[in-house]
């Protein structure tokens, strides 16, 4: 772990010091980044994936710097402004290509603490035990984490949501899953949450996975988790958020043996319907007006539908891109964009169709949704869910008044609020799947 010392560093415009800043990843979500910038040993935090001091190779030019981490193998070519106070360009990372910003820390000043008071702290009336999982030929890093006293446990696997979400599920500093972990846990039920392949401490490649693979990781998370000591094996469920709503089923359906399955912000719609409803909604609630909101909708499903049909990753690079550009979009932009829409798992998301998994779940089932839900709109999804269940006589469907995706209390539902919210999972969500497993429901 060599940093390479910076290069041609002038003095009126010096790159060196302290950055906090962001990368915005799919739905405008903004990941926090802090960059620590030196003559030699250069790093990068990340605080929301609980990730500090990771060595980066630092080369600069004559307008900015190049950021390479040889770990993640992602990239960050940044733009200096004239008044040396912000830092700015394309963060690329498994052929995916997003915005990154920095603003230079001012002299004496402390990195920002986010409020964030869910977040449990040590120590814990449980045992926390980090493990590692094999899943064919990758190793899932998880922690599992027990209830104190005689077992059997019940016990549930977490499974995250789209990205490259950490064992967390931590999205703008909130650690959903570890929040639900440790309220589950104090009332007895152990859990199981892993990092996804190719993220954290897990190995494999998360670029080049699809929805197929990480189905192939939960039933590994699943099938180690019942040869645990402690573990009463046949209460074992899964508890999907997002995308993980939807590879929940698809695994309990394979299994047949799953206990029961939780499914929070569930997707009942095909991966192109998903995308593209989420996207007008969220802008609008942004504040776009909704005229370009309609006209962007639809160069939305002209782009998804013309990705979608092409016969691999190449063309549907170049048929986005050619989209884009006919649209007025500026070529570095479209470039970007057209990168994103053509990786592995995105192709293979927008032909996903979750209603058939959905209709061939038979155990006990509970499905949370938020009402203000921008991301999997529930005014769309929650009838398709009724319908498929309606054969599941131990399916519960809610929809909590006032909740987001993220399953907090929100103003509008928009990603851009997430940040914003204290709260990690309201109480009232927490309350009623805790509720729900203790209550014999999921049995």
């Amino acid at each position: 772990m060599i940093a390479i010392a910076l290069l041609a560093a002038t003095a009126a415009c010096s790159p060196l010091g302290d950055w906090d800043g962001s990368l915005t990843v799919p739905a405008g979500i903004q990941l926090p980044l802090v960059l620590h910038l030196r003559a030699t040993a250069s790093t990068i935090d990340s605080p929301d994936q609980n990730a500090r001091g990771i060595p980066v190779n630092v080369t600069s030019g004559d307008d900015g710097v190049k950021v390479v981490m040889p770990s993640t193998k992602a990239e960050f070519d940044g733009t200096l402004s004239r008044d040396c106070a912000v830092l700015a360009g394309p963060f690329r990372q498994g052929g995916m290509e997003m915005k990154a910003s920095f603003q230079r820390r001012q002299a004496g000043a402390s990195e920002a603490v986010r409020e964030r008071p869910q977040t449990p702290q040590p120590p814990f009336p449980y045992a926390t035990v980090d493990v590692s999982v094999p899943a064919g030929n990758v190793t899932l890093a998880g922690t599992l984490t027990m209830p104190k006293g005689k077992g059997p446990f019940p016990a549930v696997v977490m499974i995250a949501g789209s990205g490259p979400q950490n064992r967390d599920e931590t999205i703008e500093g909130h650690r959903i899953f570890l929040v639900l972990a440790d309220r589950l846990t104090r009332e007895g039920i152990a859990v199981l949450r892993y990092d996804k392949r190719g993220v954290g401490k897990s190995t494999g490649s998360y670029a080049t996975a699809t929805q197929r693979d990480f189905i192939a990781d939960a039933t590994a998370a699943l099938n180690w988790l019942r040869k645990q000591s402690g573990i009463a094996t046949g209460k074992v469920g899964l508890l999907g958020h997002s995308e993980g709503a939807e590879i929940a089923p698809a695994v309990a359906n394979a299994d047949g043996r799953v206990a029961f399955a939780i499914l929070l912000s569930t997707p009942a719609e095909t991966g192109t319907e998903t995308i593209a409803s989420q996207a007008k909604a969220i802008s609008i609630a942004n504040g776009v007006p909704i005229a370009t909101a309609a006209a962007n909708d639809a160069l939305q499903r002209r782009l998804l539908a013309a990705v979608a049909a092409a016969p691999d990753s190449a063309t549907a690079e170049r048929s986005a891109r050619h989209i884009l550009v006919t649209a007025g979009v500026p070529n570095d932009r479209a470039a970007m964009q057209a990168k994103g829409l053509a990786s592995p798992w995105y192709r293979a998301f927008l032909k996903d169709d979750p209603l058939p998994a959905l209709q061939a779940l038979k155990v006990p089932t509970l499905v949370v949704a938020g009402a203000k839900d921008l991301q999997v709109l529930p005014d769309r999804n929650l009838p398709l869910i009724r319908q498929a269940l309606a054969s599941n006589t131990k399916a519960k469907i809610v929809e909590l008044p006032g909740l987001n995706h993220l399953l907090q209390p929100a103003t509008t539902g928009s990603p851009s609020e997430y940040g914003r919210i204290t709260t990690t999972v309201d109480p009232s969500a927490l309350d009623l799947i805790s509720g729900w497993i203790r209550s014999g429901s999921s049995s």
